[in-house]
């Protein structure tokens, strides 16, 4: 059960009560970083971070007081920007003590089990850091894929070195040793890079990490990177069996199909579940895979999810926007009443934006002589509001150009956080799809022109 109630005590307080109750579990410690006010502990649950509970920082000092039975696992400590995460972990009953500094933390008379933890966190380092992102320039795969290769026989190396009284704690660090080195390499190959591999440039363990029935027991769910590393390999899956096309994808259902459990499955669907944006798209591929989502978490965010896109739902009236053009000319939804309306929203800053611009100017000159209005919403800030100018004129972008200085009411409303997104709308001023394809895929010509038919 989470805990969703915090024991907030200072440091000496914490003792006392341990003394007192005997069966609570404490984390407590020293923080000698300025200008932090309070931690975040979090549990694993369902291979995600979850809030627990928060502490202030109280001359240097903070502590948790958790009741008992307390669930054995990996737990972590956070400021609440959670700008970086301090694994450890709890049993029930254990006083868990820290130090935390500005270059890292030390850990005060720990367990077995945290002893030989800390120890694999920093031996793998090397390996771990040069994954995080944004990374500095220097590190590209050139540098990483050789550091990782190396690092592999240590790490089964290391894993013999996990022998403590604790047989539980040692399986699930062995297990963890190769989750978080799979996590790196995956994470590494798919976050922005100034350089990136080609197919004769990855090394041979990538496809050892490729399998078929991959997933096939639930251990994964008891790290706290297990839903990313679930996220990832899909990722990986689908560069592995499908042809580099532009927009290409796996449907739902296919994605599952390379996952070796049920558990698995579900953890997958549910997380999926807050990237539609679109009732329609979100009813027609999560339905055929909702039998995974069993548990009380995963249909609560079932049906939170489909509350929040029945506001968008295909036929509802369009947000009335008004933004100025390039002259300065307010545009709005209410004026282009009579036309279908194809709305871009858009940065000079986006890299995927720009790609899409060829393919938009393609698609407005074929369809120039029908009803349709193409609007550009730009979302850069005021102060690139000449930027936006220029580059309109530069690349003598068509259609409405409309500047929304930054991220605007129309993005909040249509709960737009990612870019490039295309919406359509009908002559009515009415919801078509509030997440369309982009121009580079031919669906959006057609679906263009289904609507102006009807």
């Amino acid at each position: 059960m989470r805990i969703r109630v915090l024991f907030s005590v200072l440091f000496c307080l914490a003792t006392s009560v341990v003394a007192a109750q005997g069966k609570l579990t404490i984390v407590q410690g020293t923080v000698n970083k300025e200008n932090l006010q309070s931690l975040v502990l979090y549990d694993v649950q369902q291979g995600e971070k979850l809030e627990l509970a928060t502490a202030r920082v109280n001359n240097h000092q903070f502590a948790f007081a958790l009741p008992h039975p307390l669930k054995s696992g990996f737990y972590f400590l956070s400021d609440q920007q959670k700008r970086s995460f301090i694994r450890f972990y709890l049993k029930d009953g254990d006083k868990f003590q820290i130090t935390i500094n500005d270059d890292g933390y030390e850990l005060i008379q720990p367990s077995p089990e945290n002893k030989i933890l800390k120890e694999w966190i920093s031996y793998s380092q090397p390996v771990t850091r040069m994954s995080v992102f944004p990374r500095k320039d220097t590190v590209t795969y050139a540098s990483f894929f050789p550091t990782l290769a190396g690092f592999l026989p240590k790490a089964e190396a290391f894993k013999k070195k996990v022998n403590t009284p604790n047989a539980a704690f040692n399986e699930l660090l062995k297990r963890s040793i190769d989750i978080d080195i799979e996590h790196a390499a995956l994470k590494f190959l798919f976050t922005p890079n100034s350089k990136h591999p080609g197919k004769n440039d990855i090394i041979p363990y990538y496809a050892s990490i490729y399998q078929p029935n991959k997933f096939a027991n639930s251990a994964v769910l008891y790290s706290g990177y297990g839903v990313d590393l679930i996220r990832l390999y899909a990722t990986y899956v689908y560069t592995r069996v499908k042809e580099p096309e532009a927009n290409a994808r796996l449907s739902l259902p296919e994605i599952l199909g390379y996952f070796g459990n049920d558990t698995i499955r579900g953890v997958y669907v549910e997380n999926q579940m807050a990237g539609y944006r679109s009732l329609e798209k979100f009813n027609e591929e999560i339905e055929p895979v909702k039998k995974y989502l069993i548990t009380d978490s995963m249909q609560a965010r079932y049906a939170r999810a489909l509350k929040k896109l029945s506001t968008y739902k295909k036929g509802d009236k369009a947000f009335n926007f008004s933004y100025p053009d390039k002259n300065g000319n307010p545009v709005s939804m209410a004026s282009l009443k009579g036309k279908v309306v194809l709305v871009d929203v858009w940065a000079t800053w986006c890299g995927p934006c720009k790609k899409e611009i060829p393919h938009l100017k393609k698609l407005e000159e074929e369809l120039r002589d029908k009803n349709i209005a193409f609007v550009s919403i730009s979302v850069d800030e005021e102060k690139d509001k000449e930027k936006w100018k220029n580059f309109v004129e530069k690349e003598q972008l068509g259609g409405i150009q409309l500047y929304a200085k930054g991220w605007s009411d129309f993005t909040k409303y249509y709960d737009i956080h990612g870019i490039p997104r295309f919406l359509v709308f009908d002559q009515e001023g009415k919801i078509v799809t509030v997440d369309s394809p982009r121009p580079s895929m031919p669906e959006l010509k057609e679906l263009l022109l289904n609507t102006l038919n009807k």
